[in-house]
């Protein structure tokens, strides 16, 4: 199947098809599992604050507003009761540590009491200078310190005989959140490379496997076609050899043994029978250069010689259908290819007739020869017709035409470029047009260089 440039190229695409679609399903999923865990998370972390919250809140409220009893449940808690925020800064410079917050380390909690004016009351935990004092009245919050950690904070309101007292702010560190989230991220961004290259493996590997019975029907199609141009060439041969010989018997002396219908009639028959052995000929020769059959006939060719002979062969046919015909080489030097002769010859035939079929009375073909570093450029340009842009992409298809009526009056198949799209690729290059209608068209030919 590789040697098969079409289901190569099919392959190829219908993989990264395969590769793409599942990279953007595992792209969607991975970021639909991170979003997931990432709610998980904060859900959880905010459930703890809230119960922590709420069981202090109804420890302190009860007692808030008395003094003694405040100090009493403080000492409890190992708290730091200040009445003044310079207070409060003084006792956290002395870095002492509270048994509330050591406790949870490394998650590092923290809880603020607040008064009416939000100035902090109690405090501990988190160093004040470090964590902004947020506006009480929200009630979920995220905060960053100065050193770029990140905290969840829940705040509830402290009521004495229902009117406003103060707050009781809970807190915790989202350190350890950020570093699970952060390995999450890791695991996710190597692991989708890593499965996108087992994706297209598998997705070459699969997309093998469906094309497989095409290709084996496509190589049955080839086989009969071969087969059967083959089979064909010898009663072709037989029939035109028969009706030279009635020709050279009856027809040719003026005998009157070969009646006028009959003798037009034979004609008729050894015209198509031309037409006919053509096309089996360029069938059979398609198919041997879809078999690479051909791949072992090559030998150095210049391409010089091969225009200048074409050129000078196919010129009558350019005086008859009054086209100027012309030849420009634009480099002094031999410009030689590996290739078969045979094939060049015919590959640039093809191309130098269509144009010279497509161009009314008047106009003119220009068959140009170039050579680049790499590559030779064989160019030939008409003041045709022209072709659709619509019909650009499928002339090169086997029997397609673009003209049928005048196709048939010139006796085409729609083999031709086919034919010329199959030798320049089993030289390793390849068929380019640009056209324009009722401005000409211009071919094209790209060969690889033989240094």
């Amino acid at each position: 199947m590789e040697r098969n440039e079409l289901f190569y190229l099919t392959r190829l695409r219908l993989a990264a098809w395969y590769a793409l679609v599942m990279g953007c399903i595992l792209g969607v999923s991975g970021l639909g599992v991170y979003q997931v865990v990432a709610y998980a998370y904060h859900e959880t972390i905010d459930q703890g604050l809230e119960s922590v919250t709420k069981a202090l809140h109804k420890s302190i409220e009860p007692v808030w507003g008395k003094p003694k009893q405040l100090k009493q449940l403080a000492k409890q808690l190992s708290l730091d009761v200040c009445l003044t925020q310079a207070d409060c800064l003084l006792s956290q410079t002395a870095g002492i540590k509270y048994p509330l917050t050591s406790v949870a380390d490394p998650v590092n909690y923290y809880l603020r009491l607040l008064d009416q004016s939000e100035r902090p009351l109690t405090i501990a935990g988190v160093q004040i200078e470090q964590l902004p004092i947020a506006s009480p009245e929200i009630r979920r919050q995220t905060l960053i310190d100065t050193s770029g950690i990140r905290y969840r904070q829940i705040s509830l309101t402290l009521r004495t005989q229902y009117q406003l007292t103060g707050y009781i702010q809970v807190g915790r560190s989202l350190k350890d959140l950020d570093q699970h989230l952060a390995a999450l991220r890791l695991a996710l961004f190597l692991g989708w490379p890593v499965s996108m290259i087992v994706i297209a493996i598998c997705s070459w590997y699969l997309a093998g496997l469906a094309m497989q019975p095409v290709y084996r029907s496509y190589q049955q199609m080839e086989e009969f076609t071969a087969d059967a141009a083959h089979e064909f060439r010898t009663p072709l041969a037989a029939m035109h050899s028969t009706i030279d010989a009635v020709f050279r018997l009856y027809g040719q002396s003026g005998s009157e043994l070969l009646s006028e219908p009959v003798s037009r009639t034979l004609q008729v028959i050894k015209r198509q029978n031309a037409r006919l052995s053509k096309l089996v000929g360029d069938l059979l020769l398609l198919a041997r250069l879809d078999q690479h059959q051909l791949a072992g006939e090559h030998h150095l060719c210049c391409l010089n010689d091969v225009i200048s002979d074409l050129v000078e062969e196919l010129a009558f046919l350019a005086i008859e259908a009054q086209v100027k015909l012309v030849q420009q080489v634009q480099t002094p030097k031999k410009v030689c290819i590996l290739g078969n002769e045979e094939q060049l010859y015919r590959l640039i035939s093809n191309l130098i007739i269509n144009g010279i079929q497509a161009t009314p009375n008047g106009g003119q073909v220009t068959v140009t020869l170039e050579s680049g570093d790499r590559y030779a450029f064989i160019i030939v340009q008409d003041t045709g017709i022209g072709i659709a842009l619509e019909d650009q992409g499928r002339i090169f298809g086997r029997f397609y035409r673009i003209n049928k009526d005048r196709s048939r009056a010139n006796g085409g198949s729609g083999l031709g470029l086919a034919l010329a799209c199959a030798i320049a690729r089993a030289h390793r290059g390849g068929i380019q047009v640009q056209s324009q209608l009722n401005k000409g068209s211009t071919f094209t030919v790209k060969l690889p260089l033989q240094n």
